[in-house]
């Protein structure tokens, strides 16, 4: 079990929760020093703030939920180590980590803008202040985006690195299908993303600490001037208050508007949505209230701008030329492990451009590693070719040098078997004559069908095809098996359809076959009989519109025991066999040869289990010539 696809949904929730809950940590605990403002003013802000924040974890999780249900049997089933994964839900599983990131960016803006507008907005924060500490809370969690970016990546990549090999391949091609722009320009445009993104909120964060300082500056100094201007104009002198309505005036021809009440009130400080400061400021006989815009955004602020966006381009352009250089990287890369072929393999590595970035040279350091493997194993097998080359050239010289060996002596005793045969003889002593003549026929056989089975090997077997009668061919190798089969306790049965029409093939080689194919059916069987049944049959395989093939089938079949589905293929190839040679005495040469002599004719042998138990053979033959001489113009 893999626990890892078990859990990647729970990490990815605890990854998210966890950069969002230290960017909220950070906004809170820099937000008055950076921004200039009052502590009281970011206090009175975090019940709001907690409250967005838990909107925002909220939101992670249920997002995550979402975009990975479609995905869960894919994860139970790499979690029990399934061999069988759909290709397009690995490809949804690879966009997953850029799909979250791009979902909880946009969340963090909407609750970042609704916390804009009332109720949301903190009672003490007046709306530009608000935008500050929104902007703020932004650049924090911009910086935040590329860590938690590649956390969620590497989560994912553990998971895909357990994923079975062929559904990576066939997701890799599903991938590459779907790629609406070349691989190159695709990771450079994600260096260029990555590197500008960060930059761009970084710049604008500094422009607006650069604001925020100059706007406090500006509010100190005008608050500063307003009560001071407010202290010397209009408290009273000498118990007097001549000379208030000039003052008032000319402080409303300023842009400063201020009443005189009565009654004593302490010093406050209220600003409101609309850019205007609102001051009491306490006289001997009462107090002034005042009112007048706040300080305007400094000229200064436009410069920052400015250097900001030329950050962001100078970033672009420096994204570019990494991404630029690392596609040349991946490129060399790829040129190596795409052209490490075998005469590669065998050479070596050539010397290429040293890469530039460590993934890239680590990477190029495993591909000449594994070129070493590769050497080691191209040599290996190189010389496993050549000691089976030579161990077949053996083979079948041992196999030619010794039937042709064996033939002379055999012929002699057959020979002379015979011209003692003619003679008068006892009946123990014709009985053993008869054995031996039987043996020495089997033994001929034998030498021939190894001969053959050289020649066939070696692609040299021919064959001379004519018209034949299906009758002469099955009688023939019948009577052939029947006199091999002298002793044993089994009786050989023929049955031909009638109609059946002639054949074009090669008479001799054909009843040498079928009879080898007699012989294995007759080993098979303890007791009881072989049957040989020739028929037409229709061949569904060479269907051509309405039309269709007839062709001759024959069925051996024995009533022994049915050899397994992978023991009846073995018994097609020759020395491969060998439990069931040492229990029937054959080493599989005859049936190998038999395939070979029908499969030269267009034609097909294999083997079958039987109804009641035992092993059929079906041996099928084109009845027109056509097919015979294609099959023979076939290398």
């Amino acid at each position: 079990m893999n626990s890892v696809a078990a859990m990647l949904i729970t990490r990815l929730i605890l990854v998210q929760v966890a950069v969002g809950t230290f960017s909220l940590v950070l906004v809170g605990l820099f937000a008055s020093r950076l921004l200039l403002l009052d502590p009281g003013v970011v206090w009175a802000a975090l019940p709001a703030t907690t409250i967005a924040g838990a909107t925002l974890f909220v939101t992670a999780c249920g997002l995550t939920f979402v975009v990975t249900r479609p995905l869960r049997k894919t994860l139970q089933g790499l979690t029990v180590g399934s061999s069988s994964v759909p290709p397009a839900d690995l490809v949804r599983l690879y966009a997953l980590p850029a799909k979250l990131t791009f979902m909880d960016t946009l969340a963090a803006l909407l609750v970042g803008v609704a916390t804009l507008f009332r109720p949301l907005r903190p009672p003490t924060s007046d709306l530009v202040t608000q935008v500050s500490l929104v902007l703020l809370g932004v650049t924090f969690a911009s910086a935040a985006v590329l860590p938690m970016y590649v956390m969620l990546r590497s989560q994912v990549a553990m998971v895909l690195e357990v994923a079975p090999l062929a559904s990576v391949r066939e997701a890799l091609f599903l991938l590459a299908s779907r790629a609406r722009t070349p691989e190159s320009s695709y990771v450079r445009l994600r260096f260029v993303f990555a590197v500008t993104v960060p930059v761009t909120f970084v710049a604008l964060g500094a422009s607006l600490l650069v604001q925020a300082h100059a706007r406090a500056y500006d509010t100190a100094a005008r608050e500063d001037e307003v009560t001071r201007v407010a202290q010397g104009a209009f408290d009273l002198v000498g118990g007097s208050t001549a000379g208030r309505a000039g003052a008032t005036s000319a402080a409303l021809a300023h842009g400063l508007s201020v009443t005189i009440d009565e009654g004593r009130a302490s010093f406050r400080v209220v600003r409101d949505d609309e850019g205007m400061t609102s001051m009491q400021v306490p006289l001997d006989d009462g107090h002034a209230s005042l009112k007048f815009p706040a300080g305007a955004y400094s000229p200064i602020i436009w410069v920052y701008g400015l250097l900001a966006l030329a950050g962001t381009v100078l970033a672009g352009g420096l994204g570019s030329r990494l991404g630029r250089r690392f596609v040349a990287d991946v490129a060399i890369a790829t040129r190596a492990v795409r052209e490490t072929g075998a005469a590669d393999v065998l050479r070596g590595s050539r010397v290429r451009r040293e890469a530039r970035f460590d993934s890239v040279i680590l990477l190029m350091d495993a591909i000449d590693l594994l070129g070493g493997v590769f050497r080691e194993f191209a040599s290996a097998q190189e010389r496993a070719i050549d000691a089976r080359a030579a161990t077949e050239r053996m083979r079948g010289l041992f196999l030619a040098s010794m039937s042709h060996d064996l033939k002379g002596p055999l012929n002699a005793i057959l020979g002379f078997a015979d011209l003692v045969s003619r003679s008068p003889l006892s009946a123990a002593q014709q009985e053993s004559l008869t054995i031996i003549e039987q043996r020495g026929r089997e033994l001929l056989m034998l030498i021939h069908t190894v001969l053959d089975s050289a020649r066939a090997e070696a692609g040299e077997l021919r064959v001379s095809p004519e018209w034949t009668m299906v009758g002469d061919v099955v009688m023939s190798a019948v009577l052939d098996a029947r006199d091999l089969a002298v002793g044993a306790p089994v009786e050989i049965v023929a049955e031909i359809q009638p109609g059946v029409p002639r054949l074009y093939a090669d008479g001799s080689r054909l009843v040498q076959a079928l009879t080898a194919v007699i012989q294995s059916a007759v080993r098979f069987t303890q007791q009881g009989a072989v049957h040989v049944r020739a028929t037409l049959s229709t061949d569904a395989s060479a269907r051509t519109n309405a039309a269709s093939t007839t062709v001759l089938r024959i069925d051996v079949e024995s009533s022994g025991r049915s050899a397994p589905g992978t023991d009846r293929e073995k018994l097609f190839d020759a020395f491969k066999d060998t439990d069931r040679a040492r229990q029937h005495g054959s080493l599989g040469l005859g049936l190998s040869l038999a395939r070979s002599i029908v499969e030269l004719h267009g034609g097909t042998l294999d083997g079958s289990v039987a109804k009641g138990g035992g092993t059929v053979f079906h041996l099928t033959m084109p009845t027109e010539a056509e097919q015979v001489l294609a099959a023979l113009r076939r290398p």
